[in-house]
């Protein structure tokens, strides 16, 4: 893992990140020789379907052709 300290970080932030990016090692900022971040690379969320994201989680628990044998009250 890389360290760096504060006091070196404005003059070589950019090129600290893109080789963060490179070679996917985290990047550790110190200061007054305490951790005080951790730069990780950036990760490609995976792409899922909208459509059909369901499919195969559902169950069945009975008929669902046969009309309701009881008769439902409803409110007035």
């Amino acid at each position: 893992m890389t360290q760096i300290t504060t006091t070196e970080l404005p003059e070589s932030l950019q090129n600290l990140l893109i080789e963060v990016e490179q070679t996917k090692i985290p990047l550790t900022i110190l200061h007054e020789g305490k951790p005080l971040a951790i730069v990780y690379p950036a990760t490609n969320p995976i792409v899922r379907p909208s459509f059909g994201i369901m499919k195969g989680t559902g169950e069945i628990l009975g008929d669902i052709i046969e009309p309701v044998s009881e008769a439902w009250d409803v409110l007035a």
